[in-house]
């Protein structure tokens, strides 16, 4: 008898709740996630040094344009000489970059015009300088 009492109190499966261990292993694994910092790995490179390094050379040239002028670099410049100065400057730089500022107030036509000369005179770096809109 006293076998029999001892199987019957013992026939309850044990079991052990692991699922509060799961959330833990959770939250230690993200947390090493987010604070291990990963190294990347790289080559030394040995890079050229540029000759003419204390010379600095600003192929940029600014083009602001109001409702009654065009100003290349703050000199005044009219419509039908436009193309023939920038054709001038990009034939002594081949590297230079147009910066196109224009007013609220111009006619699309007219910066239609000057992006026509623009091209015409070869240069096909442009920059069109704008303020955000409210």
């Amino acid at each position: 008898m006293y076998y029999q009492d001892f199987l019957h109190h013992h026939e309850e499966e044990l079991v052990v709740n692991i699922t509060s261990l799961i959330d833990v292993i959770f939250i230690l694994l993200i947390f090493f996630m987010v604070s291990t910092q990963f190294k990347r790995s790289s080559l030394p490179l040995d890079l050229p040094q540029s000759e003419d390094t204390t010379q600095e050379h600003n192929a940029t040239k600014v083009l602001a344009v109001s409702a009654d002028a065009i100003e290349l670099n703050g000199a005044v410049v009219a419509l039908d000489s436009l193309q023939d100065e920038l054709a001038m400057l990009y034939a002594r730089e081949p590297e230079l970059a147009l910066s196109l500022e224009c007013e609220r107030t111009v006619a699309f036509e007219r910066v239609v015009q000057i992006l026509t000369k623009i091209q015409a005179a070869g240069i096909s770096r442009i920059g069109i300088v704008h303020e955000p809109l409210e």
